[in-house]
């Protein structure tokens, strides 16, 4: 079986052959109507707007931001230890604590304030994870875009049901 039902719209825009199945389908169900035997006219034409269309200006999205500066952030975040080495200094300044009588569970409050630093090491090391998540899905979504404005488009294909 081959496409040879042709597709127009209201406007007179020719889109391409489907099968008679699908044309009776799309009739069935109210998204077209039979202009003659071998014809469909859409109810309501295809979108034919796509994403990469309204986002065809890359600048409204990403501002002034290219792939060389999500890739340069990335980097400053790589680069970024200094909360590592922080963390390491106040470890090595806390005192051991006194635990003053004999038999005491000894030093707390020092496992407590280690514990705390590790927290705060964690929590950034998380937060640099999602940093760098969000900037790789920048990074793609720019390369895409820009790829997309590169390749020229078609309209001539009829959406699937």
């Amino acid at each position: 079986m081959e496409k040879n039902i042709e597709v127009v719209d209201e406007a007179g825009n020719v889109y391409e052959p489907t099968w008679p199945k699908r044309a009776k389908g799309l009739v069935k169900h109210g998204r077209a109507r039979f202009v003659n035997e071998n014809r469909i006219c859409l109810a309501c034409p295809p979108d034919m707007k796509t994403e990469d269309e309204h986002m065809s200006n890359v600048n409204n999205i990403f501002g002034d931001m290219n792939a060389a500066d999500i890739l340069q952030r990335i980097n400053n975040i790589i680069n970024q230890t200094g909360y590592i080495t922080s963390a390491f200094e106040a470890l090595v300044k806390m005192g051991d604590g006194d635990s003053g009588d004999c038999g005491a569970p000894g030093n707390i409050m020092g496992k407590a304030k280690a514990e705390a630093v590790a927290e705060v090491v964690r929590a950034r090391e998380t937060t640099n994870q999602q940093i760098l998540r969000l900037y790789e899905k920048m990074y793609d979504d720019l390369t895409r875009l820009s790829e997309a404005e590169q390749t020229p488009k078609t309209n001539t294909e009829m959406p699937m049901e």
